[in-house]
């Protein structure tokens, strides 16, 4: 294993054998030697996304909050000013429509059609048949849980993080039926999370509803 010298500017990382957290509203500079690690996740050989590595100080291993989100899939977030670093999901739920939605053409947009909205809503998100949105929470959130409704057709509903192109989640609603997917969004990069569906029959007009319930915390 390779290490090299340098002084470094320690903002936020966690510490591994320790008991811890290395947090300060002020930024302090010190002596740490970079490590070159080889990683396994859940007993498999793992390349991170995250390029900041792992640094030694006294001792003492610290890993970059950048690869423990990855890593564990929990969401971490430092406030500076604060001085604070929060894991995990907030207490607070934030409507999703707070953060950029894309609307991809004719095929998804806002609609207070009453068909849709059921005289509940002042107006929903629709998805027609070709349509997505893509959803971009930002690396605020730990989850984001999507309240979901078929108003005509049936079909399957899928979730793809941009960046990866990975399926996140997939799942098949029949027409009128109502559910509520959960996903966690930590990590996901500024490309976003993309909610499409495949209709059962393209040649009727199918239309997903997303309720203004939906929400991340």
């Amino acid at each position: 294993m390779r290490f090299k010298k340098m002084g470094l500017l320690l903002l936020a990382f966690l510490m591994v054998g320790g008991t811890g957290a290395y947090a300060a509203s002020k930024s302090k500079t010190v002596q740490a030697t970079i490590s070159n690690f080889k990683y396994v996740l859940n007993g498999s050989n793992w390349t991170p996304q995250s390029k900041t590595q792992p640094v030694v100080i006294n001792g003492q291993t610290y890993i970059p909050v950048s690869l423990a989100k990855e890593a564990t899939k929990t969401n971490i977030t430092v406030d500076a000013k604060s001085g604070k670093m929060s894991f995990g999901e907030k207490l607070a739920k934030t409507p999703f429509d707070k953060e950029r939605i894309y609307y991809f053409s004719t095929y998804a947009g806002l609609s207070r059609d009453s068909k849709y909205t059921e005289n509940k809503y002042k107006e929903v998100v629709t998805i027609k048949n070709l349509g997505y949105i893509v959803l971009y929470p930002n690396n605020k959130y730990q989850t984001l849980v999507l309240d979901l409704k078929l108003a005509d057709g049936s079909g399957q509903i899928l979730l793809k993080d941009e960046d990866t192109g990975e399926h996140i989640k997939s799942l098949f609603l029949e027409e009128g039926k109502q559910e509520s997917v959960e996903i966690n969004v930590t990590g996901i990069s500024n490309k976003g999370v993309k909610l499409y569906m495949e209709a059962d029959d393209y040649k009727k007009e199918t239309v997903l509803v997303v309720q203004p319930t939906s929400h991340y915390k």
